[in-house]
C-alpha cells in the first residue's frame, strides 16, 4: 500500500505483507509483479465526448495456463492491450505479454478464458471496441500452444480461422455449450455506438443490426457460425450490451444466458429451449429490472440450490453523492418507456432471488445491496469461507459526468459559446470542469438470512479507485479466494484472502476434469450436502464485468470437517453424474467426468401442491379495470398514488341456496360486480343495472351483514379514493344495498349519512350489545391534502337499517384517528365486549376499549407505543396458542424491500403543511441515510413544488447535505402536521396476555412488498393456523420504483407463533401483480381461494386437501360447523352470540331475560362422524367476521345446530322442520342460514384466524 501511494521504486525491499487483522490485504506491486495500470490520456480524438464507454475500464481473467495449478492473471487495457502475469506462486507474478506472443491493438474490452478447441489448454478471447478501423475492432481468439522452453504458455491468433473475429462494438464474450453437442459455442454481447440522445423512443429490438447487439456462434466442428436470428437473439443497435453471464437459472439441463443492457434498453432473459433456439423471457419472470443496467453475476445465495441473478446499476449510497450526481425519470416517462416496450426500469442495483418456479424476486433493497454508486463488476463468491456466497462490487467513474451541475454547465448558453469558439469545440475545457470522485468498493458479507452487511472497510477492500473489471481465484492455493481488480489509472489491485488464516472456516475446492470438446467441464453443476445444508455452483467462468474468474470452484463450508455427499451433473446429452460420499473438507478434489455414470433415470415422484391455480375453469366474469388517474400531478411530494388501492372482496350466500356469493368493487367508472354462484360452481353476474348507477365510485370497502334485522345479508360499500376534487363529490358517498333474501338488491336511500369522507374499509358489530349490527368505517385520505387525517364513522343502527354517525358522541378520539386501511372488531381484553383496532398509513396499531354504553375509548397499549408503520391490513387470532382468550394479530406492512426504511430510532419523517400558501399541502418526506434524517426529494424536485425557494438553492451542491431544519426555519415548520413511520416489517402482533403486546417481523419472505391480502387458514390440515399473504405496490415515483417483488407466500404456522415460508412450488400459490384481498369461497367441490388484483383479473386457487362438504355429514364436514350451528341457535333464542373461547365455550346471552348460557362442544352423533373439533384458527376465516353459515349444509349442520340448541335450551325443539314440511330443502336452508346472515362473510372485522371466531362480536361475526 505505501509503495502505491509514494510511488516507492522496484528495488524495494519486496516482503509479503503481514496477514493483519482484516480478511483482505492489498498487495503491492514491487511484491507481487503486477505492474499493470489501465491509464487514459485524452485526446481531442478520442474522450468521453467523443466516444461514450471512453472511462468503462478493463478486464480480468485468471485461469490455469501451464498446468501447475495456480491460476495465471490476464488484465486488459484499453490503449495498451492485452498483458498476461505468469503465477510463480507465493503470489509472485511474472510480465511475460510478449514471450507468450499476445499482441496489442485498438480499444481493449474484455476478456475471457476457455478451452476452445478441446486439447485441455486454456485459449484466451479477447474484445474490442472503440471508434475508427473495423479491423482494429475484430475481436482476437489466441490459441495456446503449450508452453515453450522456459515454461510460458505461447499463443497463436486465430480468431478469423475459427469464425469468430467479431467487429462490433464488443463488451464480452462467453464460451458454453448452448447446444449440449459436446463443444463449446460462443456468445458476444456487443454495444451500440450510437449516441444514446440520437436514439427515438422506439422499440427496434427485432431490428439486426451489423454492428450492435448480441451475436451467438455456434460450433461445427471447430469453426464458428452465426446463428444468432435463427436462434431467437436479439441484435439490433439499441442493444446496449455490459453484463453477460451463462447459467441453467430453471435447472432444466440447458444453460440460459442474462445480458445487462446500459441506458433505456431493458435487460435480456434468454430461456434455452432445448432445441438450438432460445424464448427471451425477461417480464414473464421478472416484475422489473435495472435501468443502467452494467455488470451482473448468476450464483445461489441463499443455499437453496437455484441461482439467483445480480446486477449492478449506479444508485449512490452516499447523500451528498446522490443529491449531486442522480436523476430520476418522471413518472409519466416511465409509463411512455412502458408503452414502448422497455418495460419497469429502476436505477439501482437488484438482486433477483430465483423462486423456483420460473419467477424472480428482486430483494435488493431489502438485503441491503441495492446502492453502490456507478458499478461496475460484480462478484457472488464464498470470501470468508462460512457457507454463504458474499458480494464484491468494483465502482467508479473517472470523472462525474452525471453531475447535475455539470449537466446544467453544459446545458448554459455561454459555456457552449466558449468551448466552441473558433469554429471547434474545446473538449480539454469541458473535460476539465468535470469534477472526479473516486469510490471504495463494496464487500457485503451474506448473513445467511437474505441480508448482507457492507464490510469494505472491516475487510479491508474498501481503497479509493476507479475499479472496473475483477475475478476471484485461489492464487497462492490456500483454498481461500484472493481478487484481482483493474483500475482506471491507477495500478491494478492483487487482493490476498486471509481466511484461512483469520477464521476456523473450512473448504472444498473442485477441479473438473472432463471429456471430449469440453474438456473444462463449462456447464458442469456441482452440489455438496452436509447435514441438510445444501452447496450449489456451476462452472460458468465469464462472470462481472468483462471478466472470467478461475476454473477451479471453492466452496465455503464453515466449520465442518466431512461433507455427506458430493455430486457432480455433467454437461452434455446423455447427463452422466459423479457422486461422491464422505468427502473430507481443506482439499482440493478432483473429479473426472470420464469415471461418470449416467443414471438412471428416476421414478417420478410428483408434487402434490396445496394450491392449485383454477383461474381459468372458473372464469369468473370480472375484471378490475383502474382508471388512469395520477396523484403526483396533483400532490408532486407525496410518497405514493392513492387512487389504486381496489378492489375488495366480500363474500356470502346472498340467495339462500347454500352457496358463497361474492361482490367485489370497481375502480371509478367501473361498476362493483355481485357474482352468484352456481349449481357448476362457475359464477354469474347479477344486479348489474343497480351497481351501474354507482360506478363513478371508487369501491375501496365492502361488508355483507344484516343491516334491518330480516336475515338476510345486506352490502355496505364504502367510496373512497383521491381522484375526486373534493370529499364532498357525491361519487365518495358510502352504498347500502338491501337484499330481498333472494339475492335481489336495491339501494337504501336515507339510511347512510351523508358524509364528506373517502373512506378505506367497513366493518360491522354489534358492539353497543342492542342486538342490531353496527358499523365503523375508515377515512382514508383528505384528497389534495395528503397527511391530513381524515374523518373516520362509528355508525349505530337504529334496528332497522338507518345509521347515524355517533364518533363524536361515542369515540371522540376514533373521528380523527388517522388515514386508516383496516380495522377488526375483537374483544381484546376478555370483557365480552368487543374492542376496535385500527390500523393505517402513518399510524399505530390503535385499541379502542369497549367501555359499555356504546363508548369506545382510546388505550395506550404498552408493547404499540411505537408502532407507526404504512398497515395495510390486519386479522385477527389465536396465532401463538395461549388460548384463554388472548387475541394476535397478523398486520401487512409496507416490507422491508423498499429504499424507506424505519426503526425506532431513526423514523421515516413527514411534514405537511402548505408552504407556499397556494392552498394545496406541501409533503417533506424525511428519510435517515447514515445516521442523519434528509428529504428524499431531490433539488429539482423539491423546487418545482416550492418555487419560492429557488434563489436559496441555485446549484444542486447547495442543497446536497441540507435536512428538514436546515431548509425551513422554526417558522415555516410552526402549525406543520408531523408524522412518522417507526416500522415497515409486516408482523404478528403477540398478545402478552398482560395487556400488553410484541410486535414480531414475520419471515423475511414475508418483507418482500407491501401485503395487502391476508387470510388466515389451516392449510395443511395440522390443526394449526398457517398464513396466505398477498400484495405489491406499484404507485410509487421511479425514485422509490416499483414494490412489487411479491408473488403470494404461504406461511405454515407451528401454533407457537412462528411461522415457516413454504416454498412456491410446494404451495402452488402463484400471485403476481397488484393483490388487493384474499377471501375463500365455499363450493360442493371443496374450497375456492380468490385473489382479488388492481387493474386485473382476479385469481382463483383451489385447495387440494379433501373438499369441503357444503351438505353431507362426511368426514369433509368443516371444522366450523358448531359455529353455524350456535349462531343458528341466536336468532331462535333472541340472543346475541357473545364469543366462542379457547375452550370451546359458547356464549349466548338472552336479550330479554339476560341469563348467560354455556355450551361445551362435543361429539353429536358418533354414527354419523359428527365430532365438533377444537375450532382450528382458518377454519372460520373470512375477514373478522365468523359468520354463521348453517345454510350450507343441509344435513349435518342440521344435526348439530339442532342438537347444540336442545342442550342451551333445555328442551327439544324442532328447529330445521317448522309447520309447512312442504317447502324445499333449499327453503329450509334458507330459513337457517338467515338466523344471522347465512353464512355472511367479507369485512366486518377481520379475517377470523383465532379460536374465538365468534368472538365477542354482538352479531356472533354471523355478518361477514
Amino acid at each position: 500500500m505505501l509503495c502505491l501511494l509514494t510511488g516507492c521504486s522496484a528495488t524495494a525491499d519486496p516482503t509479503l505483507p503481514p496477514v493483519g487483522g482484516r480478511l483482505f490485504t492489498l498487495l503491492p506491486s514491487s511484491y507481487t509483479g503486477v505492474r499493470f495500470e489501465n491509464r487514459l490520456t485524452d485526446t481531442r480524438e478520442l474522450n468521453v465526448f467523443t466516444y461514450r464507454n471512453y472511462y468503462n475500464g478493463g478486464g480480468v481473467a485468471l485461469g490455469d495456463l501451464t498446468g501447475d495449478g495456480l491460476p495465471e492473471i490476464v488484465l486488459t487495457s484499453n490503449l495498451g492491450g492485452t498483458r498476461l502475469y505468469l503465477n510463480e506462486g507465493k503470489f509472485r507474478f511474472r510480465d511475460v505479454t510478449e514471450q507468450a506472443g499476445l499482441k496489442s491493438k485498438g480499444w481493449t474490452t474484455g476478456v475471457t478464458l476457455a478451452d476452445v478447441n478441446g486439447d485441455g489448454r486454456l485459449d484466451i478471447y479477447v474484445c474490442h471496441a472503440g471508434l475508427g478501423d473495423s479491423r482494429l475492432r475484430a475481436n482476437e481468439l489466441y490459441i495456446n500452444q503449450g508452453l515453450n522452453a522456459d515454461g510460458v504458455p505461447t499463443f497463436v491468433e486465430q480468431a478469423a480461422a475459427y469464425g469468430v473475429a467479431d467487429s462490433g462494438y464488443s463488451t464480452q464474450a462467453v464460451f458454453f455449450d448452448y447446444d449440449r453437442d459436446g463443444d463449446l459455442d460462443l456468445f458476444v454481447i456487443n454495444n451500440s455506438p450510437r449516441p444514446v440522445a440520437s436514439f427515438p423512443l422506439k422499440n427496434t429490438r427485432n431490428e439486426r443490426d451489423p454492428l450492435g447487439g448480441a451475436r451467438l456462434y455456434r460450433n461445427d466442428g471447430g469453426h464458428f457460425v452465426d446463428v444468432s436470428a435463427a436462434a431467437g437473439i436479439f441484435g439490433s443497435e439499441i442493444g446496449l450490451g455490459l453484463g453477460v453471464v451463462v447459467s441453467d437459472v430453471n435447472r432444466d439441463g440447458w444453460p440460459d444466458i442474462y445480458v445487462a443492457n446500459d441506458f433505456f434498453e431493458r435487460d435480456y432473459l434468454y430461456i434455452n429451449q432445448g432445441d438450438g433456439t432460445f424464448a427471451e423471457r425477461l417480464e414473464q419472470e421478472m416484475p422489473y429490472i435495472s435501468l443502467s443496467s452494467m455488470g451482473l453475476d448468476i450464483a445461489d445465495v441463499n443455499n437453496d440450490g437455484w441461482p439467483d441473478i445480480y446486477v449492478a446499476d449506479m444508485l449512490p449510497d452516499d447523500e451528498h453523492r446522490l443529491k449531486t450526481t442522480s436523476s430520476f425519470e418522471s413518472w409519466d416517462r416511465l409509463q411512455t418507456e412502458v408503452r414502448n416496450g422497455f418495460y419497469f426500469q429502476f436505477t439501482r442495483n437488484m438482486l433477483h432471488l430465483n423462486n423456483g418456479n420460473g419467477t424472480f424476486s428482486d430483494i435488493g433493497q431489502m438485503a441491503g445491496v441495492a446502492r453502490t454508486d456507478w458499478s461496475w463488476s460484480v462478484l457472488m463468491a464464498d470470501l470468508d469461507l462460512d457457507g454463504y456466497k458474499d458480494i464484491y462490487v468494483t465502482t467508479g467513474l473517472a470523472k462525474d459526468v452525471t453531475s447535475q451541475d455539470y449537466i446544467a454547465f453544459l446545458a448554459n448558453r455561454e459555456t457552449m459559446v466558449e468551448a466552441t469558439s473558433g469554429g471547434r469545440v474545446d473538449y480539454r475545457r469541458l473535460i476539465d470542469a468535470m469534477t472526479s470522485t473516486k469510490l471504495p468498493n463494496y464487500a457485503f458479507h451474506n448473513r445467511g438470512d437474505l441480508t448482507f452487511s457492507n464490510e469494505s472497510a472491516v475487510w479491508g477492500l474498501d481503497t479509493l479507485s476507479f475499479s472496473s473489471g475483477a475475478a476471484y481465484g485461489d492464487l497462492d492455493g490456500d483454498g481461500a479466494l484472493d481478487l484481482v481488480v483493474n483500475n482506471v489509472d491507477q495500478e491494478a489491485f492483487v487482493y490476498r484472502n486471509n481466511a484461512r488464516t483469520l477464521t476456523q472456516n473450512r473448504f472444498l475446492q473442485v477441479q473438473l476434469d472432463g471429456t471430449g470438446a469440453n474438456r473444462f467441464a463449462i456447464g458442469a453443476k456441482v452440489t455438496l450436502w452436509s447435514g441438510g445444508r445444501e452447496f450449489y455452483q456451476e462452472e460458468e467462468p465469464t462472470r462481472g464485468f468483462q471478466s472470467s474468474v478461475d476454473y477451479v470452484l471453492t466452496f465455503g463450508v464453515g466449520q465442518r470437517d466431512t461433507l455427506d455427499s458430493v455430486k457432480v451433473e455433467w454437461p452434455g446429452r446423455q447427463g452422466p453424474v459423479s457422486l461422491l460420499t464422505k468427502v473430507a473438507t481443506n482439499q482440493r478434489l478432483t473429479v473426472r467426468q470420464s469415471e461418470a455414470v449416467v443414471p438412471r433415470a428416476p421414478s417420478p415422484q410428483p408434487l402434490t401442491p396445496l394450491f392449485t391455480d383454477v383461474t381459468e375453469a372458473i372464469a369468473l366474469p370480472y375484471v378490475h379495470r383502474e382508471n388512469e388517474f395520477v396523484d403526483f400531478d396533483r400532490e408532486p411530494l407525496i410518497p405514493k398514488l392513492l387512487s389504486t388501492e381496489g378492489p375488495m372482496l366480500a363474500v356470502a350466500d346472498v340467495n339462500g341456496d347454500g352457496l358463497d356469493d361474492m361482490f367485489i368493487g370497481g375502480a371509478k367508472g367501473q361498476a362493483g360486480k355481485l357474482l352468484i354462484q352456481q349449481p357448476n360452481g362457475r359464477f354469474a353476474s347479477t344486479n348489474e343495472k343497480l351497481f351501474e348507477q354507482d360506478r363513478l365510485s371508487e369501491d375501496l370497502g365492502a361488508v355483507f351483514f344484516d343491516a334491518d334485522g330480516d336475515g338476510h345479508p345486506d352490502l355496505y360499500v364504502v367510496s373512497g379514493g383521491s381522484e375526486f376534487s373534493s370529499s364532498r363529490d357525491p361519487a365518495v358517498q358510502d352504498r347500502l344495498y338491501l337484499n330481498d333474501g333472494h339475492g335481489r338488491f336495491r339501494k337504501a336511500t336515507g339510511s347512510v349519512p351523508p358524509e364528506d369522507v373517502s373512506g378505506s374499509r367497513v366493518v360491522a358489530a354489534d358492539y353497543d350489545g342492542d342486538g342490531d349490527v353496527d358499523l365503523f368505517v375508515g377515512g382514508r385520505v383528505v384528497p389534495w391534502h395528503y397527511g391530513a387525517d381524515p374523518r373516520s364513522m362509528l355508525l349505530q343502527n337504529d334496528g332497522h337499517g338507518r345509521f347515524t354517525d355517533v364518533t363524536r358522541r361515542r369515540a371522540p378520539e376514533l373521528e380523527r384517528v388517522g388515514m386508516v386501511t383496516d380495522a377488526v372488531w375483537r374483544d381484546v381484553d376478555g370483557d365480552g365486549r368487543v374492542d376496535l383496532v385500527v390500523v393505517g398509513e402513518w399510524m399505530p396499531i390503535t385499541i379502542f376499549h369497549n367501555a359499555g354504553g356504546g363508548k369506545l375509548v382510546r388505550l395506550k397499549t404498552p408493547g404499540l407505543e411505537h408502532s407507526e408503520g404504512w398497515w395495510n391490513r390486519i386479522v385477527a387470532g389465536d396465532f401463538t396458542g395461549k388460548g384463554g382468550g388472548h387475541v394476535d394479530f397478523i398486520v401487512g406492512n409496507l416490507g422491508l424491500n423498499t429504499r424507506l426504511h424505519a426503526s425506532e430510532a431513526e423514523p421515516v419523517t413527514m411534514h405537511v403543511k402548505d408552504f407556499d400558501g397556494n392552498g394545496v399541502s406541501d409533503q417533506i418526506v424525511s428519510v435517515y441515510n447514515h445516521g442523519t434524517s434528509y428529504p428524499i426529494a431531490l433539488r429539482d424536485e423539491l423546487l418545482t413544488a416550492l418555487p419560492y425557494l429557488r434563489p436559496r438553492y441555485p446549484r444542486h451542491e447547495d442543497y446536497a447535505r441540507q435536512t428538514v431544519t436546515d431548509i425551513f426555519s422554526p417558522a415555516d415548520l410552526a402549525g406543520a402536521t408531523v408524522k412518522q413511520a417507526h416500522t415497515f416489517a409486516t408482523a404478528l402482533v403477540r398478545n402478552n396476555g398482560d395487556g400488553s403486546f410484541t410486535l414480531v417481523a414475520l419471515p423475511r419472505e414475508a418483507q418482500l412488498a407491501p401485503v395487502y391480502g391476508i387470510l388466515a387458514q389451516d392449510v395443511d390440515g395440522d390443526g394449526r393456523p398457517d398464513l396466505l399473504l398477498a400484495g405489491n405496490f406499484d404507485g410509487v415515483q421511479p425514485e422509490i420504483g416499483r414494490m412489487s417483488a411479491s408473488y403470494g407466500l404461504v406461511l405454515r404456522g407451528d401454533g407457537t407463533g412462528r411461522f415457516t415460508p413454504v416454498p412456491p412450488a410446494q404451495s402452488g400459490f402463484a400471485v403476481p401483480g397488484q393483490a388487493r384481498d384474499i377471501q375463500r369461497v365455499r363450493t360442493r367441490r371443496g374450497d375456492l381461494y380468490v385473489v382479488t388484483r388492481n387493474n386485473d383479473r382476479p385469481l382463483v386457487f383451489r385447495s387440494l386437501r379433501a373438499p369441503t362438504s357444503l351438505a353431507t355429514g362426511s368426514p369433509g364436514l368443516d371444522d366450523d360447523d358448531a359455529v353455524r350451528a350456535a349462531h343458528a341457535v341466536q336468532r331462535r333464542t333472541s340472543g346475541i352470540l357473545h364469543d366462542l373461547d379457547v375452550d370451546d365455550v359458547v356464549r349466548i346471552d338472552r336479550s330479554e331475560a339476560g341469563p348467560r348460557f354455556e355450551l361445551h362442544r362435543h361429539v353429536v352423533d358418533q354414527k354419523q362422524g359428527l365430532a365438533a373439533r377444537h375450532e382450528r384458527a382458518g377454519s372460520a376465516n373470512a375477514d373478522g367476521n365468523a359468520a354463521a353459515v348453517g345454510s350450507r349444509h343441509e344435513h349435518a349442520g342440521k344435526m348439530v345446530h339442532q342438537q347444540l340448541f336442545e342442550r342451551a335450551a333445555g328442551h327439544p325443539l324442532d328447529l330445521f322442520f317448522g309447520q309447512d314440511r312442504s317447502r324445499s330443502r333449499a327453503r329450509r336452508s334458507a330459513r337457517v342460514g338467515s338466523a344471522l346472515g347465512r353464512g355472511v362473510r367479507g369485512e366486518a372485522g377481520d379475517n377470523a384466524a383465532d379460536e374465538q371466531t365468534g368472538d365477542s362480536l354482538g352479531i356472533g361475526r354471523a355478518h361477514r
